[in-house]
């Protein structure tokens, strides 16, 4: 766990130190927003439903998801390592539950919460085993894990046809789109083999229902390409995810603790 405490203590520095960017980048930009409501419908589809009294959000941030998240959970819970993004999360959302924590040893009981979701932020903890352990841990049985937006290392492939898309796709935004790229350079992250994060997750004792990648193409901030991309995530799943497996830039899981 040596390398998680230099890594933890890295990530912990940096988002300490750009907190009030925090929103700017991750939050306000339409492509995040498209995704984003992309990601919770699909979600409130998996779920069809069920009875959430209970949820968990790990790595919340500044607290988007953990509030939209009160739609389906009657109590929503939030953890960071990050003090200075929790103030602004607690300052915007006070009714949600936040607490300063590490993923590795979260404080709370064995079989608390219907639901644990990480939203685009595993690959910032080191520590896949650890995190996933915990979240099966204070999971009920029956309950729902759900893993969004984590990089996948096969995109950047020469063998993947749409790591040279993206290169296209970069130097264009480059070109023609505003973008906040150059000022957002974050420390190093994991990046994660599809079927051998799908493995440790299995390992761990979670029964997948749903596992597939996303984001095939690069997103723009161009608003007539955003008008359409709600739709195209759509076109993107049902036929792209199915015919390329493994190979878009982000990886997503619906599960069940067994």
């Amino acid at each position: 766990m040596n390398n998680y405490s230099v890594k933890s203590k890295e990530q912990k520095d940096y988002y300490n130190k750009t907190a009030e960017k925090y929103d700017q980048w991750h939050v306000e930009p339409n492509s995040a927003k498209v995704v984003d409501t992309w990601n919770f419908n699909n979600l409130k589809k998996f779920l069809k439903g069920r009875k959430i009294e209970r949820c968990l959000d790990l790595g919340c941030g500044t607290g988007r998801l953990s509030n939209e998240l009160l739609e389906i959970s009657k109590e929503v819970y939030g953890v960071d390592q990050s003090n200075e993004v929790l103030k602004i999360a607690k300052q915007k959302y006070p009714q949600l539950k936040l607490s300063c924590a590490e993923v590795i040893k979260l404080p709370y009981q064995d079989n608390y919460f219907d639901m644990v979701i990480i939203n685009g932020s595993l690959h910032h903890f080191f520590a896949v085993k650890e995190t996933l352990k915990e979240s099966y841990r204070v999971l009920k049985p029956n309950g729902v894990f759900i893993l969004l937006g984590e990089p996948n290392k096969q995109f950047m492939k020469l063998y993947n046809p749409f790591f040279y898309i993206w290169i296209i796709d970069r130097l264009l935004i480059k070109l023609f789109s505003k973008s906040i790229a150059e000022e957002l350079i974050e420390p190093d992250a994991e990046k994660y083999i599809p079927k051998v994060l799908k493995k440790q997750i299995t390992k761990t004792g979670f029964d997948l229902k749903q596992y597939y990648t996303y984001d095939y193409f690069s997103r723009w901030e161009n608003e007539k390409w955003l008008s359409k991309y709600a739709k195209y995530l759509e076109w993107e799943h049902k036929y792209l995810a199915k015919l390329f497996k493994n190979l878009g830039m982000a990886i997503q899981c619906f599960a069940i603790k067994r």
